[in-house]
C-alpha cells in the first residue's frame, strides 16, 4: 500500500505517515467516528431523503460490511486514527441474466469519506484508487457509483480520476414526509 504524508489537524500525528488498508474489526469504533460525522456534516442536505441517523444501526450495518464476503472497508489512517474511509461491494452478475450484459463482475464504490478536518489532502483520490486497484485484482470489470448533484468536489474527484456519467437518476417525491 501507499504511504502518504499528510498535515494532520492533531498536532501529534504529522510525524506519521499514511498508510491505506482493509479495515478490521478493530476499526469499528474509529468508522463509527467518521460516519457520525458524515451525518453531522451533511444532515442539512440529506434530512428529507433518510431516515434520521441512528449510531447502533450504523454500527451494525459497519460489523456486517467488515464481516461479508463481498463487502470490503478501505481505510487511510494515520498513527491510529481513521482519516477516512471507501465502502465497496462486489457483485457477480448472475448466470440467469449475464447474456444481457457484457461484463460478470462489477462493484459499487458505496460510499467514500474523508474526515473534514483532512480534506483537499488526496486522501479520497489515494482511497479510491486504492479500492480500483484492489477490485482489479479481484476480476471486477466496472466500478459504479453515485453522487449527489450538489456534491460538487466529490463528483469533481471522481471525474479527474476517469468516472464518467452513465446513468442520471431523477426523483419525484408522491409523498410529503411529516
Amino acid at each position: 500500500m501507499s504511504l502518504v504524508q499528510v498535515q494532520s489537524p492533531r498536532p501529534f500525528l504529522k510525524d506519521f505517515p499514511m498508510i491505506y488498508r482493509k479495515a478490521t474489526l478493530k476499526d469499528l469504533d474509529e468508522l463509527c467516528r467518521l460516519r457520525s460525522q458524515l451525518e453531522n456534516d451533511s444532515e442539512d442536505k440529506l434530512t428529507k431523503e433518510y431516515a434520521p441517523y441512528h449510531a447502533e444501526r450504523d454500527r451494525a450495518w459497519l460489523q456486517k460490511c467488515l464481516h461479508s464476503h463481498n463487502k470490503v472497508i478501505f481505510i487511510a489512517e494515520k498513527n491510529g486514527c481513521i482519516c477516512g474511509c471507501a465502502i465497496l461491494a462486489i457483485e457477480k452478475i448472475s448466470p440467469r441474466v449475464q447474456a444481457y450484459y457484457t461484463y460478470h463482475k462489477k462493484a459499487l464504490l458505496v460510499h467514500l469519506y474523508v474526515d473534514k478536518n483532512c480534506r483537499r489532502q488526496g486522501i479520497g483520490r489515494a482511497l479510491t484508487e486504492c479500492s480500483l486497484k484492489y477490485l482489479a485484482q479481484r476480476g471486477v470489470e466496472f466500478v459504479d457509483l453515485e453522487c449527489y448533484m450538489y456534491n460538487k468536489k466529490a463528483a469533481a474527484l471522481y471525474d479527474k480520476i476517469g468516472f464518467q456519467d452513465v446513468f442520471v437518476t431523477k426523483r419525484w417525491r408522491l409523498k410529503e414526509k411529516k
